[in-house]
């Protein structure tokens, strides 16, 4: 008796499925209800994410009502609804729902064709595009028309939908259009562990380079090249899965003045290094002074007349046998001169690194790098965290 009911109520002389329920007159509502099973695959870079849902759709069509048919055998109430196979679908109107904005979409076929299709006495038509003229698109049981699955995601929080009904202009007339916004909020334990936490253990490393000796360059070097090569790295790969936006995002600026601490603490090596090597420019340069200092003899000069015979200007010019030379001894000074060297104009700067102990600059280094990079994630934590979480209303629905 089924098959007969169901053979009737498609038979081609009462039903054309090329033609919608109420032809010519008021539209379908057609009303929509969805369950997401998962979602999966989020993408930043490419701005898409994969859903997995439940779609419903039902409208009613006078046509397909068989509790008053004169072929209908059943007595009131002894069925509630016909539930048929999905091939029977085939044989009846429906609307072309389509979703605008999807790039890639298919129907589950495993084991068979994953559709449902159920047929109320009354001609409502239960399935999981006309214009408004024809169909109507709502949601079918408000605010519980999107329900959802337990799932989560490593990086993201599905944190609440909206959705609302809307009707489009397009050039070829006004369709109805539903639309549904997943509010996502990025998951804050996988960031830190996989980003923050990397970048403040990279920059504590760089300050390791205070505590060693100046004198150690290939060590000193090493490490502040390798941390800035590492700090580098982790800012490139992690720019590469982000989306590619105009503006400067809050993990641009923690990496960026991240970069800037471990590149400032391989300055501050070069620094140490350049004042160290002119202080002993300096320190050599003195120590020459001094040692030519100590070997200069103040010289007698004799007062006698070129006339005088015994005078070493009157024989000057003649070989004066040993023992025969009557020269006088220039008295002992009592006192040694002392040397008055000019340094030249060009070198007074080299002073200045007298004061500037290398030592010093580390010393200091050990307390105002860290000092600073505390003050900022202060800053940037108390900051960021009051302003993040933005509300639905927020959000644009096309």
């Amino acid at each position: 008796m089924i098959s007969t009911i169901l053979d009737k109520l498609v038979d081609n002389y009462t039903y054309d499925r090329r033609l919608r329920p109420k032809y010519g007159a008021e539209p379908v509502n057609v009303g929509i209800t969805m369950h997401l099973s998962s979602i999966s695959a989020v993408s930043e870079v490419d701005m898409d994410f994969t859903l997995d849902f439940y779609l419903r759709q039902t409208w009613n069509d006078p046509r397909l009502a068989f509790s008053q048919h004169p072929f209908n055998v059943f007595e009131e109430n002894d069925i509630e609804s016909l539930t048929v196979g999905i091939d029977y679908l085939q044989k009846l109107w429906k609307p072309d729902t389509f979703f605008p904005n999807e790039k890639k979409s298919f129907f589950h076929i495993a084991t068979t064709h994953n559709s449902f299709l159920r047929i109320d006495p009354n001609g409502n038509v239960l399935i999981n595009g006309y214009s408004v003229l024809d169909i109507i698109y709502f949601f079918n049981k408000s605010k519980d028309s999107i329900t959802k699955s337990e799932f989560e995601l490593p990086q993201f929080i599905l944190a609440d939908v909206q959705f609302v009904s809307r009707n489009v202009v397009l050039s070829s007339g006004n369709y109805s259009r539903l639309i549904c916004v997943f509010l996502f909020e990025r998951n804050i334990g996988f960031y830190i562990i996989q980003i923050y936490l990397p970048s403040i253990l990279i920059v504590v490393t760089s300050w390791v380079s205070f505590w060693l000796n100046r004198d150690a360059t290939p060590a000193r070097v090493a490490l502040g090249v390798f941390t800035v090569l590492t700090m580098t790295t982790l800012t490139t790969t992690t720019n590469a899965a982000m989306p590619k936006v105009s503006y400067v995002k809050s993990i641009d600026i923690f990496l960026g003045v991240s970069f800037v601490m471990v590149f400032s603490s391989l300055l501050e090596y070069a620094a140490v290094g350049y004042i160290s090597k002119r202080i002993k420019l300096i320190q050599k340069k003195q120590k020459d002074l001094k040692k030519q200092d100590d070997t200069i003899i103040p010289l007698y000069q004799p007062f006698y007349s070129s006339r005088d015979k015994n005078s070493n200007l009157y024989n000057g010019g003649q070989i004066i046998p040993p023992g025969e030379c009557q020269c006088p001894i220039p008295p002992p000074s009592p006192k040694r001169k002392v040397l008055a060297v000019e340094i030249p104009e060009e070198e007074e700067y080299l002073m200045l690194f007298c004061i500037i102990r290398p030592s010093k600059i580390d010393e200091y280094s050990r307390s105002i790098f860290p000092l600073i990079f505390i003050v900022f994630n202060m800053i940037y934590w108390s900051y960021y965290y009051n302003i993040s979480g933005p509300e639905l209303a927020d959000v644009d629905l096309m």
